[in-house]
């Protein structure tokens, strides 16, 4: 398989397009509307998961042993997610309404870290006396991906197990597919449940097109023209008609990222001084909202304050990547490398 891509510049450009996609929502601001028209920060997410598939199903099938593929995820995972819970809880008293001790003796502060630490967001997503003005009260909504993501990494070897034990991939990873949008039918459409809907088996079917693509990698670069072709026609007729579902969406979207992550030479090397993708990810949605709740958007120029929350946002991201995620990858590294020297 061709290891020269473009997967940190997709998966950057996602997250920014979530950033931006967050600012013209939390913010409220009327000069910032514009941003809706070209970023979108559910199309993002999907782009994630297609990612998140092919590159995940790459590492368990190179990775000699179950416990080392979890560790593996850990490690990627949880050191910059329990900063940014046990951060927030910490540095957002200095901001609360209430005083120290009205905080800090408040259940709901303890519910928030415990909840949110277990990846349940959605159970506690508040603290005490924070953006109870905002258009949401929660601290950082974008948290919520990143329980399903878990939930993928725990799914993957058993979709793997499967395949093994029938030699069936196409048939396990296609009715997977059409299970996953059955779900978001019935939660979306039929009880109306948005939420429920966005859960677990609601974006498999992305995270299956990312496996399904690696699995395929060979026959799709070599008639890569021909299907990156059909996947955009596949996309604009959905667009085109309006259709609140499309049952080839996914795999014709999930198709052109692949595609494009091999196929942009130019932008192979855009993460050679870091990843700054996560860090991205996980430090925006309390910025804005912070900046938020002192009506910064509306007492100032709105552009200037987004640039700021921007500039913020990336100093975050760039000494999460330093100070956190690269030292716990490191040292991944370095112990893999003890433990078996074949593997490097």
């Amino acid at each position: 398989m061709n290891t020269k891509n473009c997967f940190d510049f997709l998966r950057f450009f996602f997250a920014a397009n979530i950033l931006l996609a967050h600012l013209c929502e939390l913010s409220q601001s009327n000069n910032l509307a514009f941003l809706s028209h070209f970023s979108n920060a559910i199309i993002a997410i999907k782009g994630f998961f297609v990612i998140s598939g092919f590159l995940v199903a790459k590492s368990f099938v190179n990775t000699p042993s179950l416990k080392e593929y979890f560790l593996k995820r850990a490690k990627r995972i949880l050191p910059a997610y329990v900063v940014v819970v046990v951060l927030s809880v910490l540095i957002f008293a200095f901001f609360s309404s209430h005083d120290f001790a009205d905080y800090f003796s408040d259940i709901n502060t303890y519910k928030y870290l415990g909840w949110n630490l277990v990846f349940l967001n959605f159970m506690q997503p508040c603290l005490p006396g924070l953006f109870e003005g905002n258009l949401l009260c929660a601290v950082n909504g974008a948290l919520w991906t990143l329980k399903v993501e878990e939930g993928f990494y725990i799914v993957l070897p058993l979709i793997f197990y499967a395949i093994k034990k029938t030699k069936r991939p196409i048939l396990i990873l296609v009715s997977l597919y059409f299970l996953s949008l059955l779900y978001w039918f019935i939660m979306d459409s039929y009880f109306n449940k948005p939420l429920l809907a966005k859960q677990l088996p609601g974006y498999l079917s992305y995270f299956v097109t990312g496996i399904l693509l690696f699995l395929n990698f060979e026959f799709i670069m070599k008639f890569k023209k021909s299907i990156l072709m059909f996947s955009v026609l596949m996309l604009l007729s959905y667009y085109f008609s309006n259709l609140q579902t499309d049952v080839f969406y996914p795999a014709a979207f999930g198709c052109i990222v692949i595609i494009m992550a091999y196929n942009l030479p130019f932008l192979n090397h855009f993460g050679k001084y870091g990843d700054f993708t996560y860090g991205l990810y996980i430090y925006h949605f309390p910025i804005i909202q912070l900046f938020r709740q002192y009506n910064l958007f509306e007492r100032y120029n709105a552009f200037a304050m987004a640039i700021a929350v921007i500039l913020i946002t990336l100093f975050f991201a760039v000494l999460s990547w330093f100070l956190i995620e690269r030292r716990f990858l490191d040292r991944f590294k370095k112990n893999n490398q003890k433990q078996i020297p074949a593997v490097c």
